[in-house]
């Protein structure tokens, strides 16, 4: 069987938030992917999925995407299924059209596959048997077991072998080499010099002089020794991000770096750094101290930064406008031709702050970018005209302060006249809009420098200061010497002024001018402000990193203490390298060789480049840099560096072909599209390619973009990240695999078909749910950039650590010289000793265990022991492996080291579990005193020590027996056992035998059985079975149904996320409850539904089973049995249903399941006064017995969808004849009340009655012959009201077509009566008018009427109840006159009657009136029919007012059909209402097409809400939303539920809405020529209700919402006509489908 994964997508083609990141299994045997989208999802009108999965077979592109067309389907899942059969990361999305044929397209989503690896086969460690008797075994990532080394410290190829094996023989099956590549002058491994020569080190000396490619093949013959001699692949790191600083091609191509050529936003950074690499060297000069011995030392030098340096480079000048520059240029341009003053600007709403931004929003704008001096700028032609318009405006109004108070003593009273002076004439510039004098050459410039907005927006004026201060801080800032330049320009401020005063008196303009100016001077200033806090925040921001920076490198303990500050080694490191000029270099322009060094950040936005134009950490200093590090600059693609882009695939192809895997150094350093490109390329090589890296972005969601986009297949995890045992503990858990006794695999996955392999032939696959991927895990116990147990924790900690880890279920991995307790982290720059080589290496550190937990943490991952339960006790930590099917495990207890504080730990209960020692031991650390090893690297003097195994005992109690281990009293900090776990043999294979002959017992059942099978609400249980109800979980609450439903609305999560922690899988460890309550419930049916006892069989055989297992078992096992039941009882269900439900998709056969849900068998009432049998509910749980189940138009407006189109003819029958036999006044009663005491008090339940009676006969294959039926009459011809144990009772018979008759007579003739036991017995809030019944056809236009103002006979039947707020005895919605959806019900009738009379079915063909006058069916239809437009239609154009009968004042939406005709209250005829649309589905042809088409059109938009319709117009005065039953207050529109139907959206409504839509559309919309646009409009709007069903607890569709979709908690969560109606529809479109294929 093929395996399948369905993978399912949102309703636009994207995946749903949890399936962000989708990890598949390597295709070492090909499989399915499956695309899965619902029918009627956006995404399924002319669908297509685009993949760069090749499909065809090709290589793989990432730009290439292949295109299969999702299948048309309306009402099934609609897939597309692809073979996988290679590994990589891939990319989809989904296009199609929306229903106005505008394409879209889902945002791209991904999945990764899997590499398959493979190993020599080996032996295992306890029975030295081969794992495989194939020569290689593939082992997944799980099973990888990897240790880090430093090649240097190996030694010569050569020289390898010893410690190969002694790596292999400790169990690891991959060895991860930092980089092998020649190093930079550091001589650290990750600052490469040449990324395409190994290092001369690794190599014999008469090798060293070999070429590129002999010295490749030696490393190639390395590798691959290592493969197959010591089962060992190969892992090596690769550096993408930065090369070593000295390395010669930076020379050639220092564009390969953020230079100040590509990167000019860099430049004062770089000034920065220049001016403190001085400072550093000028410090004794200075007479500042140059060693630092103190936090005083270390205050003085960064305050001699803000002079020496900051205020040297006057970095200020990168921020601000220049304002003596932007003031002689102001000068200058008014000595030009003026613009003419801005008119558009309300100057009088600005204060002074609000009339800078003003200016700034119209006149500033940027020529260059940040990194040049004073590039900001100000246009002089918008300056100019902002001011004049303001200076006109202030001769207006006063002038506001910031604070909105207007300056009453404003010293600028000089009168000046605008329009006298001279404006340019030939300006063609509007006074409306900002200018520019800008240049074409430097408005192309500036697009191409910087494409930011010119403008400053609100967001940049991050502080408020007064005038003053901004003059202070321009005269302080813009010059070095600042009090020369105050005097300076306050001399030439000065100058001007008095230049211009003196020709005052005779130049207006001039006076005009010197104001302008000066407001100029202002507005710049403050302007400027905002510009500046950014500069002070930045020079905040540079001064403390300095300083925590210089602490760390010359004070902290545990920092570097470096020594003399000099140029050599500065303050704090070197930003920059200065590449060194020379003939190679000096063809670059000279910014070029200044390129930045690489780094890391705190808390920085992995996705955002830090060195960009987007970032100022450089300049903040706000990187911790590597100074042997240059950062290369790739950009947006290959064209932006193309020979780095070059330079780098190369070093990556050959390390490709070369080693099993790849570490990706620093990745959240590296753009996603640059590892994308080399990554693909690396995979074209090595398909089969694993690829690792560290992320240290501090976000899983971050974590997932890197992962699933660039194909990362484990993301390295430390366990010396954790500070305490709770944190390894919760580690270990992440890691550890799935709970024990997991649900998913058995109980989530299905049959089904597909195409084989071959693309041609069905065959069946095993298809598994995909429910979204975590990132795959490499779990260290300690990487090379960990500090050591020694270090961190203890010593002894290194063996607790180390086997937890090895305990888990993912890739795991150490660091050579963890296993040898190695001291302290091994310097990866400094050191040089190399490794120390042992004769018997296992006896060295903790080896031996090691050995025995690595070999069986592969051989755990090879057999498929998956399933893991950690448990944290004080300082003990257990991890408890097991297989999902045999049950077999191994038990670790490990006492963590994080002190040499010692604690307990309880015994341990393994229920059902036999249990044997493997190992127990701990390390013995000899001596904390280390002396290093002058030649060789060493661990600290320490040994394994065994220790006493556990006391085992086996006891027995209530629950079976159980395995206590009691640990031994010596059992410190750093000790860990090995216990072999299994359970009894006869639980193996339990998993079939649950599963087992599940089709027999359930062969005989019918869908009454079955909906005891399934459902069963408590009250429903009650009744039958009294003092019984839902079963209840402790801490949750009650289910919702008795029945198999009622578990899996809670299974379905539990599996789903295998939710071990969830309150029933507690329930069901402690006890077997459940397990006893579901035979225990049937038994007690066992009198009315025999055929439950094989049933009851099945279940006790399994039960019985399951309750000798473990209690740690029995959820999963619960599961198990429950879903297979539950797949048996809905199969059948199915077995027993019409073509239309058996052959439909998930949503019908879902709705389908709401019949049985609403069908079945209550002691309290039926259909017949003393014949116990199944009857309809109106809902659940709140119309379930007694005279509130069973209603006559709920029955009716049902009976077609739930039980005709399903095929439940039988049911449909009993109703119709159970309610026939109970005609009387010519009426079907409203209650039922099983036929004892119905109530008659409903105008519509009787053409509801002959609306099915049509369609039974139309759709059943008893056909017309039904009419031919007997029914038993319940009350005597009189009508007259007798008890049912009446000797009169039941007493006569009539034909259904004498009873079809005998309404149509009745109605034409009037019925008018007083209802039976009229009063409080009847009714306790009715009026004594509401009781009386009236109904009557107005002869003139054949519609009939009925009711009055104080009942209310229609569905739409709420009575008032509130005394206080005064509605007790008033409908809220009477509705009498005649009703539209009745008009149509009673057309339908006729119509149908007219046609069987015509055919000789019917026997009559008219109907005798008052005074022995008669009409035809055909007449009568012909009445209705001429008069209904006329009477109901409401034109959309006033001018068509005279064709129809309107009060014109109350009318208040055109385009649509009244609701009612002739009502006493007058306006409720125009409230628009959901009904109409009943009368277009049941009698189309009163209805002229167009306007049909229109008032369902307004009706989409005004009425039909997420799930239902809104029962009243929201423009509608009376329109109240929420409904709210308990709500007494003194609000008659909603006390005690009044706006039942004022508001408040029907769900049954909608499917007959769209039914009509479907109608309708089809004839004159968009549906006309194509039905598949309006199906899919319709299949979309039903998305919500599809996710209603499937995730509703009650698995049904609600009665209604409150406003805009929100739950009612007072309605019925599951109702019958709810799901019945949208059964209707989907049958109309099944029935249309047929007509157009």
């Amino acid at each position: 069987m093929i395996n399948a994964y369905r993978l399912e997508l949102e309703a636009d083609g994207s995946l749903s938030k949890e399936k962000s990141f989708i990890r598949l299994p390597s295709p070492f045997n090909p499989y399915i992917l499956r695309f899965n989208i619902r029918a009627g999802s956006f995404a399924s009108h002319r669908g297509i999925l685009y993949t760069n999965y090749p499909i065809d077979g090709s290589e793989f592109d990432r730009k290439k995407f292949h295109s299969k067309r999702f299948p048309i389907e309306f009402s099934k899942p609609l897939n597309i299924d692809i073979i996988i059969q290679r590994p990589g990361a891939y990319e989809f999305y989904v296009e199609y059209k929306d229903l106005n044929s505008n394409l879209i397209k889902s945002i791209k989503s991904h999945f990764v596959v899997d590499p398959s690896l493979h190993i020599s086969t080996g032996r295992r460690i306890f029975t030295s048997e081969l794992i495989t008797s194939e020569p290689t075994v593939q082992i997944p990532l799980d099973g990888l077991v990897i240790q880090s080394v430093l090649p240097k410290l190996i030694g010569r190829f050569s020289e390898w072998d010893s410690h190969m094996k002694a790596i292999s023989d400790l169990g690891y099956n991959m060895i991860h080499f930092v980089p092998m590549q020649v190093r930079g002058f550091s001589n650290s491994p990750y600052s490469i010099y040449d990324q395409l020569s190994f290092s001369n080190d690794l190599f014999e000396p008469e090798d060293r002089s070999r070429s590129p490619d002999e010295k490749i093949e030696i490393v190639k013959k390395t590798i691959n020794k290592l493969e197959h001699e010591y089962k060992l692949l190969s892992l090596s790191d690769i550096v993408w991000n930065h090369t070593a600083n000295n390395c010669e091609w930076l020379q050639e191509h220092p564009e390969a770096g953020y230079n100040l050529i590509n990167s000019p936003h860099l430049t004062p950074a770089f000034e920065l750094d220049t001016a403190l690499l001085e400072y550093s060297s000028d410090l004794a000069k200075l007479g500042f101290p140059t060693r630092m011995n103190n936090e005083h030392d270390l205050e003085l030098i960064i305050e001699g930064v803000k002079e020496h340096v900051i205020s040297k480079i006057r970095l200020w000048e990168f921020y601000v406008v220049n304002v003596k520059e932007a003031m002689n240029e102001f000068k200058e341009a008014l000595n030009k031709p003026w613009p003419p003053p801005r008119k558009d600007i309300d100057f009088s709403a600005l204060s002074f702050k609000g009339q800078a931004k003003s200016l700034a929003d119209n006149a500033l704008y940027f020529k260059g970018a940040f990194g040049q001096r004073f590039y900001k700028k100000l246009n002089y032609e918008s300056s100019i005209s902002f001011i004049l318009g303001l200076i006109e405006s202030e001769k207006k109004n006063k002038p506001i302060d910031d604070n909105g108070n207007t300056d009453a003593n404003d010293d600028d009273d000089d009168e000046v006249s605008l329009s006298d002076l001279i404006i340019d004439k030939n300006s063609n510039t509007s006074a409306e809009k900002p200018v520019s004098n800008k240049t074409e050459a430097e408005i192309n410039s500036n697009e191409k420098e910087d494409k930011s907005d010119v403008k400053i927006t609100a967001e940049q004026k991050l502080d408020e200061k007064t005038d003053e201060k901004s003059d202070e801080k321009t005269d302080e800032k813009s010059d070095e010497k600042s009090d020369e330049k105050t005097d300076e320009k306050s001399d030439e401020k000065t100058d001007e002024k008095s230049d211009e005063k003196s020709d005052e008196k005779t130049d207006e303009k001039s006076v005009l001018m010197e104001k302008m100016i000066d407001k100029f001077e202002k507005l710049v200033n403050e302007i400027n402000l905002p510009f500046y806090v950014l500069y002070d925040d930045d020079v905040i921001a540079i001064l403390d990193n300095l300083w925590n920076r210089a602490k760390y490198l010359k004070l902290d303990p545990h920092g570097p203490k470096q020594g003399e500050i000099n140029l050599k080694v500065p303050l704090v490191e070197r930003y920059f390298t200065r590449i060194p000029l020379n003939e190679i270099t000096k063809k670059h322009p000279k910014g070029a060789l200044a390129v930045v060094n690489n780094g890391w950040m705190w808390n920085a936005n992995p996705l955002q480049d830090f060195a960009s134009s987007g970032s100022s950490a450089y300049l903040r200093r706000e990187v911790i840099v590597w100074g042997d590090c240059v950062k290369l600059r790739y950009g947006k693609n290959r064209d932006d560096s193309p020979w780095l882009w070059d330079h780098m695939t190369k070093y990556t192809v050959q390390l490709a072909k070369l080693f099993h895997g790849l570490r990706i150094d620093n990745c959240h350093s590296t753009p996603i599209h640059v590892a994308q490109y080399l990554l693909d390329k690396a995979r074209r090589v090595r398909p089969d390619l694993y690829v690792v890296a560290e992320l240290f972005t501090g976000s899983e969601e971050t974590d997932i973009k890197f992962v699933r986009s660039i194909g990362i297949n484990s993301l390295i995890r430390e366990a010396m990240q954790a500070w305490d045992p709770r944190e390894l503990s919760r580690l270990v858990h992440r890691h550890g695999g799935k709970p024990i006794g997991s649900m998913d695999t058995e109980c989530l996955t299905s049959v089904s078909t597909c195409k084989g392999l071959d693309g041609e032939s069905d065959v069946q696959c095993l298809v598994t749910p995909l429910l979204g991927s975590k990132p795959h895990a490499l779990f260290m116990d300690c990487s090379h950039d960990n500090e050591t147990p020694h270090q961190k924790r203890i010593a002894e900690d290194t063996l607790s650590n180390g086997a937890l880890v090895a305990m888990s279920s993912c890739a795991t991995g150490s660091v050579k010289g963890y296993d040898e307790v190695y001291p302290e982290l091994v310097d990866l720059v400094k050191e040089t000793r190399p490794y120390a080589l042992y004769e018997k290496p296992l006896d060295i550190g903790i080896g031996r265990v090691k050995k025995v937990l690595q070999h069986l943490h592969t051989e755990m991952t090879l057999d498929g022991y998956i399933e893991t339960h950690v448990h944290l006790e004080n300082d003990y930590i257990s991890v408890h492996r097991l297989h999902p099917h045999t049950h077999k495990g191994y038990l670790l207890i490990a006492h963590c080291a994080f002190t040499n504080n010692s604690s307990s730990i309880s015994p341990i209960k393994l229920r059902g579990t036999r249990v044997e020692l493997v190992f127990s031991t701990t390390l013995k650390v000899h001596s904390r005193e280390f002396t290093p090893h002058k030649d060789y690297l060493t661990g600290i003097s320490s040994s394994l020590e065994s220790l006493n195994g556990p006391n085992l005992r086996k006891i027995s109690d209530d629950h079976g027996y159980y395995t206590e281990v009691t640990l031994p009293k010596e059992f410190p900090p750093g000790s860990v056992m090995l216990m072999k776990t299994w359970v009894d043999k006869q639980h193996n294979g339990l998993d079939e035998f649950l599963t087992s002959n599940v089709e027999e017992p359930f062969r005989e059942l019918d869908l009454v059985d079955l909906n005891i099978v399934l459902h069963r609400c408590g009250g429903e249980e009650n009744d039958v079975t009294p003092g019984h109800s839902v079963y209840n979980i402790p801490g949750y609450g009650d289910l919702p149904y008795c029945g198999l439903e009622g578990f899996m609305t809670i299974l379905r999560q539990v599996m789903k996320h295998n939710d071990m922690g969830h309150p029933f899988s507690s329930n069901l460890r402690e006890g077997h409850w459940a397990l006893d309550y579901v035979v225990n419930r049937l038994e007690r049916y066992l009198k009315i539904s025999p055929r439950l006892q094989e049933l009851i069989k099945w279940y006790k055989e399994r039960f019985d089973a399951i309750k000798t297992a473990p209690n740690f078992l029995v959820p999963k096992y619960f599961a198990l049995v429950i879903k297979t039941a539950y797949e048996a009882a809905t199969k059948r269900v199915l077995e027993q249903s019409s073509s239309f439900v058996y052959e439909g998709g998930p949503f019908i056969q879902s709705l389908a399941l709401c019949s049985v849900q609403m069908y079945g068998t209550v002691l309290s009432t039926g259909l017949h006064p003393t014949e116990i049998g199944p009857s309809m509910a109106a809902g659940l749980p709140h119309f379930t017995y007694k005279h509130m189940r069973c209603w006559g138009r709920d029955v009716f407006i049902s009976l077609r969808g739930l039980f005709i189109t399903t095929g439940n003819f039988e049911a449909a029958r009993r109703h119709i004849i159970g309610f026939a036999s109970v005609l009387k006044h010519g009426l079907i009663p409203n209650l039922l009340d099983a036929g004892r005491r119905p109530r008659y008090n409903c105008r519509d339940a009787s053409w509801w009655f002959l609306q099915s009676i049509q369609e039974y006969c139309k759709f059943s294959p008893e056909g017309l012959e039904f009419l031919k039926t007997s029914v038993i009459r319940r009350f005597p011809k009189s009508d007259e009201f007798i008890e049912a144990d009446d000797p009169l009772a039941y007493s006569y018979e009539s034909t259904i077509l004498e009873i079809i008759q005998e309404i149509l007579v009745r109605h034409a003739k009037g019925i008018h009566f007083k209802e039976w036991n009229a009063g409080p017995n009847l009714d306790h809030a009715m009026t004594e008018k509401g009781f009386q019944i009236d109904i009557q056809v107005d002869w003139e236009t054949g519609l009939l009427f009925g009711g009055n103002e104080f009942n209310c006979g229609t569905w739409m039947d709420k009575m008032g109840e509130s005394e206080k707020a005064g509605n007790k005895g008033l409908p809220a919605t009477p509705r009498d006159g005649a009703s539209v959806e009745i008009i149509g019900l009673l057309k339908s009738a006729l119509r149908w009657l007219t046609e069987l009379s015509e055919q000789g079915h019917y026997p009559w063909k008219e109907v005798e009136l008052e005074g022995n006058r008669r009409i035809t069916f055909a007449e009568w239809n012909d009445l209705i029919q001429k008069s209904f437009e006329k009477c109901f239609y409401i034109p959309l154009d006033q001018a068509d007012d005279s064709r129809y009968e309107l009060n014109t004042k109350l009318v208040n939406r055109r385009g649509v059909y009244k609701d009612t005709y002739k009502a006493s209250n007058n306006y409720g005829d125009y409230q628009l209402r959901p009904n109409f649309p009943i009368a277009m589905v049941v009698a189309p042809e009163l209805f002229d097409n167009q306007h049909a088409l229109q008032a369902l059109n307004v009706a989409r938009e005004v009425l039909a809400g997420p799930l239902g319709m809104r029962s009243l117009d929201p423009k509608d005065w009376a329109y109240r939303g929420i409904y709210d039953n308990n709500n007494d207050n003194d609000d008659k529109s909603i006390a005690k539920g009044w706006n039942y139907h004022q508001g408040p959206e029907w769900l049954w409504c909608t499917g007959y809405f769209l039914r009509a839509y479907l109608y309708f559309d089809t004839r004159v919309g968009k549906g006309k020529d194509n039905p598949h646009e309006t199906i899919y409009d319709i299949t979309q709007h039903l998305l919500p209700h599809r996710k209603i069903i499937e995730t509703s607890p009650w698995a049904g569709l609600p009665e209604l919402t409150n406003a805009n979709g929100a739950e009612c908690y007072h309605s019925c969560p599951t109702q019958a006509w709810s799901s019945a109606t949208l059964l209707d529809l989907f049958d109309d479109i099944k029935k249309l489908e047929k007509t157009f294929k």
